[in-house]
């Protein structure tokens, strides 16, 4: 008997359709980087967190780096 540890299209397919509307905006708008759907992502991240400040940054290494 094969059991999958992580069963990644059960968590996707429900919520695909969100997530290549999201996909397609930010590459239309090229914006990778800093820019509104960053902004956007960190003020959500931040009121789920209930913070008043999330950063977002390139790698899980940058964040242990700031972390210091």
């Amino acid at each position: 008997m094969n059991v999958k540890l992580l069963d990644l299209q059960a968590q996707y397919l429900p919520i695909r359709s969100e997530i290549r509307r999201a996909v397609d905006e930010v590459v239309r708008s090229a914006g990778f980087g800093p820019g509104p759907a960053c902004r956007k992502f960190e003020k959500n991240l931040a009121s789920y967190c209930g913070t008043k400040h999330a950063i977002g940054v390139s790698s899980g290494t940058d964040a242990l780096l700031l972390r210091r």
